[in-house]
Order: structure tokens, then sequence, then C-alpha cells
């Protein structure tokens, strides 16, 4: 099932499917914040600082509403696939717990990112909740997945072959526990702590997404991928 390090030829390169984790998330949220800005329908401002607009507000109406679900939801169909990537990488790793719930967090993570998009824009209390519940549990699960990841990788590879793209997963596991950690006071101790907690989720959501290429880097250095194996009998 796997070939991995210098001399593997064989199989379907892993590292592709990281970097699409990360960057047709990204994409949608570019495109749809760019065009929401030109139609009017969120403020203009950069948001990473300002934190004039949420990310949900750029894809909730006119064209960005479909672009933004055209993106996201097969994005994450990706996120799963990623994951029971990597969670087969960590069994290989001898991390069998750590792969378990790599597993469960990573692919509930995608599939509640597919339940926030699928209701981004429904009017409705329900369909609300809904959404805001699915963001959570996506950027909750997914942060645990990621932390996951890189212990697992960090545990299981000789320090030798640990290179930097492993220390900058590590930082941004750290990046997004700083940057939710110091945000918890902020409804109480600011004036304007709605401005705030948009700049948190857009900082958040960069440092998720920024995982994903770092992870890529790791797995091509480690040279790994996919095989589709046949039992000696199969026909």
């Amino acid at each position: 099932m796997w070939s991995s390090g210098s001399t593997a030829s064989h199989g379907l390169p892993v590292w592709p499917l990281a970097w699409a984790c990360g960057v047709v998330p990204a994409l949608a949220v570019v495109a749809c914040t760019m065009l929401s800005m030109h139609q009017g329908l969120v403020p203009s401002c950069v948001p990473f600082v300002d934190g004039c607009t949420t990310v949900s507000a750029t894809g909730r109406h006119g064209a960005p509403y479909f672009i933004f679900k055209a993106l996201v939801i097969p994005g994450g169909v990706l996120l799963m696939a990623f994951w029971l990537i990597a969670g087969l990488w960590c069994l290989h790793l001898q991390r069998r717990l750590a792969s378990i719930a790599l597993l469960g967090a990573g692919i509930g993570g995608g599939l509640f990112l597919i339940l926030y998009a699928t209701f981004l824009g429904s009017d409705g209390l329900w369909y609300d909740w809904l959404r805001r519940f699915g963001a959570r549990m996506f950027f909750a699960l997914t942060a645990f997945a990621q932390l996951l990841l890189t212990a697992a990788a960090w545990h299981g590879l000789a320090q030798s072959r640990r290179p930097q793209a492993l220390h900058g997963m590590l930082w941004l596991c750290l990046l997004q526990l700083i940057i939710g950690v110091t945000s918890l006071p902020a409804p109480w101790l600011l004036e304007n702590p709605d401005a705030v907690q948009n700049i948190v989720e857009w900082n958040y959501g960069l440092a998720m997404l920024l995982f994903f290429p770092a992870a890529g880097q790791l797995m091509h250095r480690q040279g790994l991928r996919m095989q589709i194996a046949l039992s000696p009998g199969a026909r």
C-alpha cells in the first residue's frame, strides 16, 4: 500500500492532495471575498487586520454564494481523503492510537465543513445553528487532527529525518493555539469584540490552511506514494 523513501517510484504521490486541501478552500475564500467586496455585499477592507467582515459573510449572497459551495464542499471531500491517507501513514509509523484518533477527528472535521458550507446562506434559526455548529466543529476537529499528525510524525520519524516542513507544521499548530487562547478574553476586555473575533477567525483559518502545504512538503520529502495492491489470487 505504501512506498516511501528516495527510491520510491511507483504509485500516486500524496503531496498534491495535501496541497489541494489548503489551496481549494483558500481559493474559495479569496475569490468570494474579492467578488463580494466588488459587488458591495461586504465592506472593502483587509479582513486579516481590520476584521470588517466574517468568512461566512463573503459567501452568503449573490454569485459568491454559489462559488463558495462549489469549492468548499469538494474541499471537504478532499480533506477526508487526506486524513484517511494521513491516518494510514500514522499506522505505518507505528502510532496506532494517534492514527485512530486522527481518522475520527479529521474525517469528522471534513464532514462538518461540508455541513457548514451546505447551510451557509440558508434562512431560519435551525439552519443558522447548523452552520455555526458545523463551522466550530470543523475548526476544533481539524486543529486536533493537525496536532495529532504533527506529534505522530515527530515521534515516528528519526530526528535526522525531521525536515523543516515538520517544524513548520509544529509552529502552525502552536500559532493556532496561541491565537485561540489569546482571543478568549476579548468579549469582556475590548470595546469592539466582534471585529477582534473576525480578525481571529481570519488569521486562525489562514494558519490552519497553511498547515496542509507544509504537510504536503513533509510527505514529499518522505517520498510517500499510495499503491493499490491486489492479492495473488485476484484477477
